[in-house]
């Protein structure tokens, strides 16, 4: 660890990259929750009735069988 602060410390203007790798997380984060909030309801309940759905089957898989 000593080596790694000896460069570190050598370099100029170090000390704004946690700050940007913070805030590149911080606006991803908001940025996520605001999509997720917006989403229409009448697709995430059509969403979460795919895994349950027997009706739906995929054409190749019926080819592969045969």
């Amino acid at each position: 660890m000593k080596l790694v602060r000896h460069y570190l410390e050598s370099i100029a203007g170090v000390e704004i990259y946690p700050i940007i790798s913070f805030l590149i997380f911080f606006i991803f984060f908001i940025a996520v929750t605001w999509y997720v909030i917006r989403l229409d309801k009448e697709y995430i309940d059509e969403i979460t009735q795919y895994p349950i759905d027997d009706d739906d089957t995929l054409q190749g898989d019926e080819q592969v069988l045969q």
